[in-house]
C-alpha cells in the first residue's frame, strides 16, 4: 500500500491531538458546502505560514454553557487544527459530519501533509459515493483508508452523514490502533441497559473504549449508540483519551511557574532549569475552568504551554498551585554551612563542604539567632546556619552556632508532624501526632507552604497532614506534606474522624490519606443502633459514610474513639422495580413479590441525578434502596422507566375499592405489612380486564386477599 511508511507516524502526536481536540472540526473554516474547494484548501496550507492569524475569540462559546469545552477548543486553535467559521463562531451545538471527523482524525494523527499532497488528492476512490466526497477531502479519505480507519465492508464514505456516538467511538479506537484489542473483546458483556442496541460487531470497540476510560454512559446507565454527536461533545469524547496517551508531544512544553509574570515575561521551571518565555499579547490562558489574564498565573501553577512564532500563545493550568495533591517543591532543600559574606541584595553566600555557594532568598525569609528572631543584618560572617528553601529560594535561616562560640550549642529548633485536627484558634495549631494531640504556637509571620506555593494560615484545612518547623517553641514554617482531598464522587468510605467538624465539613483518614466531605443539613448518623445527628461525631471515631457527589447523606459509627465497638442498626439493601410510590411509602417488585417499604422522614431520593420526593418515582423505575431498622433512608433510580412489564404478587387484607364511570374496578386498596413491621395501606391501579376469583361476597374489610399484576396494573384478584 502506498505510503505505508506513514503508518509509523507519531502516535504521540495523535495523543495530544485526540486528547486536546475539541474534536470535531478541524475544518470549520471551510463551512458546510465547500463551494470553493481549491481556494479553501490553499488557505489551509497557507495557515502554516500565517502564524499571526490565530484567533481565540469565538463569539458563541462565551458564558457557562460551554466552559467545559473551552480549553479543548482553544488548544486545537493554538495548534492550527482548526480556526472556526468565517463569521467568528465555533457552532458547538452543531452535529459533526463523518467527513469532518475523519479529516480531524487524520490531521490529529500527524498525517495532514500527506493527506493534502498532490498524490493523495489525485487518488481515485473506490467507494460507491466517491463523487460526493469534496475534492479538498479526497486525500484525507485516502489516508484514512490506508490507516485502517474504514472497515473492510465499508462501500460508502457517507461524508455528509452526521456522526453518532457508536461511529465516533469506533473511529477513536481505530485511530489509537486498538483494533486487535477490540476484536478480542467482541464476545464481552456490556453493562449498559441498552447494550442490546450495540451491534455484535461493535461490542469490542465499545468495551475497549469504556475500559480505557475514553467513553462512558449516561446517568440512566444507557450508551445511546445512535445519539448524534455535537462539535462540543466530541471534544470531551476525544479528551478522555488523554490518560492513555504519551505526554512527549511535539510543541508542548510543561513547567511550573517560578515567579509572577513580569511585563510579558513568564518564568517557568522545566527539566530542572528555569526558562524565560515571552507571552504573545493575545495569549489565551485557561485556569480553573475559565479564561484569565497573565496576572492570574500563580507561583506553583503547573502549565501546559504552546508557542507560535517565538512567543507563547496558549497556556493551560493543568495543576493550580492550590490543587490536590502535590508535594512541596524544594529545589534547594535544606542547606547548611558558614556565612561567608554579609547578605547582599537577595543572595546568601555560604561556605559548605569546602565550596562557596550562593543561595537566592525569597521575600518572606525568617531569620533566627541565639533564641530570638532577627533580620538579615543580624547574621554575622562565621555563623553556622541551616536553611530551608521553597520554590527555589530560602525562606528560613537558623543560626545553629554563632561565630566565636564553641561547645554544643543550645538547640532552639523542633519539628512536629501530624494531622490538623481542629481549626486554628488562639494562634495555635492542634495536631494529632503519633503521641497524641499536640499544640503548636504560631509565629506572627509564620510561613505556610502548601501544594507547591506560599499561602496563608487560612488555607490550612482540618485533615491536612503537615510538618511545623518551630524555633524556640514557636512555628516559623508550616509545610503541608499532604493536603486533605475533597471528595466529589458518589460511594462509601470507612475511616477515622481526623478532626473536629467545622463549617459542616467532615474529615476522615482512610488508607493513609485524609479526605474532606461535606455533611448534608439532614445527614442521619446511626450510633448504638439509633438514628441521630452529626453532633455525636468526634475525632478518633471509626465511621462508615455514604456520600452522593461528595455530600454525606448518612453514616454509621462503627467504633468509639476509645476503640470499643458500637451496636449497629439493622441494615438492608434492596433493588427492585417501582409499582407505586408516595412520600412515605415505596412499593417495589423484588423477586416477583411486591414489597411495601417505609420511607424515613429524612430519606434521600434521587432520580436522574436530582434529589426528589418519594412521590416523584415512576412505575417501572428500577431503584436501589438502603434501609436502616426497616426504614428506607436512601433510594436511587438506577434505570428510568421504559415501559414496565414486571409480573408480581402481593398479599394482604382487603380495605376498599373505587369504580370507573362504567362500573368497573379502578383501584383496590389493601392492608400490608411494611418493612418496619407496621401496617400500611397501599392502593393499586386495576386493569379494566381484571379477573376475580373466589367468593366476591367475602371481599370485605380485613378479609385475606392476594393480587397479581403486570407493570403497575392488577390483572387478577384472588379472594381467599
Amino acid at each position: 500500500m502506498k505510503h505505508s511508511r506513514m503508518k509509523k507516524l507519531l502516535i504521540p502526536t495523535l495523543a495530544l491531538t485526540l486528547v486536546m481536540t475539541t474534536g470535531t472540526t478541524a475544518f470549520a473554516q471551510n463551512g458546510r458546502d465547500h463551494k470553493d474547494d481549491d481556494r479553501n484548501n490553499t488557505r489551509q496550507i497557507n495557515d502554516k505560514r500565517q502564524q499571526a492569524a490565530i484567533k481565540f475569540d469565538f463569539k458563541d462559546i462565551k458564558g457557562k454553557e460551554f466552559e467545559w469545552a473551552l480549553s479543548y477548543i482553544m488548544s486545537l486553535v493554538s495548534r492550527r487544527i482548526f480556526d472556526g467559521y468565517p463569521d467568528g463562531t465555533f457552532k458547538p451545538q452543531e452535529t459533526v459530519t463523518r467527513i469532518e471527523a475523519i479529516t480531524a482524525a487524520v490531521r490529529l494523527m500527524g498525517l495532514r501533509d500527506q493527506a493534502e499532497s498532490a498524490e493523495e488528492k489525485a487518488t481515485k476512490l473506490n467507494f460507491h459515493d466517491a463523487a460526493s466526497v469534496p475534492s479538498w477531502a479526497v486525500g484525507y479519505v485516502a489516508v484514512a483508508l490506508e490507516n485502517d480507519l474504514f472497515a473492510e465492508s465499508d462501500s460508502n464514505v457517507n461524508p455528509n452523514q452526521p456522526a453518532d456516538r457508536l461511529w465516533a467511538t469506533t473511529l477513536l479506537v481505530k485511530a489509537l490502533k486498538l483494533q486487535d484489542e477490540a476484536e478480542a473483546n467482541m464476545n464481552a458483556r456490556l453493562s449498559f441497559s441498552d447494550s442490546s442496541s450495540v451491534p455484535a460487531g461493535s461490542v469490542g470497540y465499545v468495551k475497549v473504549a469504556v475500559d480505557k476510560g475514553l467513553v462512558n454512559g449516561f446517568e440512566d446507565n444507557t450508551f445511546r449508540p445512535k445519539q448524534l454527536v455535537t462539535r462540543a461533545q466530541i471534544a470531551a469524547l476525544l479528551d478522555r483519551a488523554g490518560n492513555q496517551l504519551p505526554n512527549s508531544i511535539n510543541g508542548l512544553v510543561t513547567g511550573t511557574v517560578v515567579a509572577p509574570v513580569s511585563g510579558s515575561i513568564l518564568t517557568v521551571r522545566t527539566n530542572g532549569q528555569n526558562i524565560n518565555l515571552t507571552l504573545n499579547p493575545d495569549v489565551f490562558i485557561y485556569r480553573n475552568g475559565a479564561k484569565v489574564s497573565p496576572s492570574a498565573l500563580q507561583t506553583g501553577d503547573v502549565l501546559k504551554i504552546r508557542s507560535n512564532d517565538g512567543s507563547i500563545i496558549y497556556i493551560e493550568v493543568s495543576q493550580p498551585n492550590g490543587g490536590n495533591p502535590t508535594t512541596p517543591t524544594q529545589a534547594v532543600g535544606v542547606k547548611t554551612g558558614m556565612v561567608a559574606a554579609a547578605i547582599n541584595g537577595n543572595t546568601l553566600t555560604l561556605l559548605s563542604n569546602g565550596q562557596t555557594i550562593s543561595l537566592p532568598l525569597n521575600s518572606n525569609v525568617l531569620y533566627f539567632r541565639n533564641g530570638s528572631q532577627t533580620t538579615a543584618a543580624g547574621l554575622q560572617v562565621g555563623d553556622i546556619v541551616s536553611t530551608r528553601s521553597y520554590n527555589y529560594g530560602i525562606s528560613y535561616v537558623e543560626v545553629t552556632q554563632s561565630v566565636g562560640t564553641s561547645g554544643t550549642p543550645t538547640n532552639f529548633a523542633s519539628t512536629t508532624t501530624g494531622t490538623l485536627t481542629y481549626p486554628i484558634s488562639d494562634n495555635t495549631l492542634l495536631l494529632t501526632t503519633s503521641t497524641g494531640l499536640q499544640g503548636v504556637t504560631l509565629n506572627s509571620n509564620t510561613i505556610v507552604y502548601k501544594n507547591g506555593a506560599f499561602t496563608t494560615l487560612s488555607a490550612l484545612q482540618v485533615g491536612d497532614i503537615l510538618t511545623a518547623y518551630a524555633y524556640n517553641h514557636t512555628a516559623a514554617v508550616i509545610e503541608v506534606t499532604k493536603s486533605v482531598s475533597q471528595v466529589t464522587t458518589t460511594g462509601e468510605m470507612t475511616g477515622t474522624i481526623s478532626g473536629q467538624i467545622n463549617n459542616n465539613l467532615l474529615t476522615l483518614t482512610s488508607g493513609g490519606q485524609s479526605y474532606s466531605l461535606q455533611l448534608h443539613a439532614n445527614t442521619s448518623i446511626y450510633t448504638d443502633g439509633a438514628q441521630t445527628t452529626s453532633g455525636v461525631l468526634l475525632p478518633g471515631q471509626v465511621i462508615k459514610v455514604h456520600y452522593y457527589n461528595g455530600v454525606v447523606l448518612h453514616a454509621e459509627v462503627l467504633k468509639r474513639a476509645d476503640g470499643t465497638s458500637v451496636t449497629q442498626p439493622t441494615i438492608a439493601q434492596l433493588t427492585g422495580t417501582v409499582i407505586s410510590a408516595t412520600n412515605n411509602l415505596i412499593v417495589i417488585v423484588n423477586g416477583n413479590q411486591a414489597q411495601a417499604i417505609n420511607l424515613n422522614d429524612k430519606a434521600f431520593v434521587y432520580r436522574s441525578g436530582t434529589q426528589v420526593s418519594g412521590s416523584a418515582l415512576q412505575p417501572g423505575d428500577i431503584v436501589k434502596i438502603r434501609s436502616y431498622n426497616n426504614s428506607a433512608i436512601y433510594a436511587e433510580v438506577t434505570q428510568l422507566t421504559s415501559g414496565n412489564t414486571q409480573n408480581f404478587n402481593v398479599s394482604g387484607t382487603f380495605n376498599s375499592v373505587t369504580f370507573t364511570n362504567q362500573g368497573k374496578i379502578a383501584t383496590i386498596t389493601i392492608n400490608q405489612t411494611g418493612t418496619n413491621g407496621s401496617n400500611v395501606t397501599t392502593t393499586y391501579n386495576v386493569s379494566s380486564s381484571v379477573t376475580i376469583t373466589g367468593n366476591i361476597s367475602n371481599m370485605v374489610q380485613n378479609h385475606a386477599i392476594t393480587l397479581q399484576g403486570t407493570g403497575a396494573l392488577i390483572t387478577k384478584i384472588n379472594i381467599q
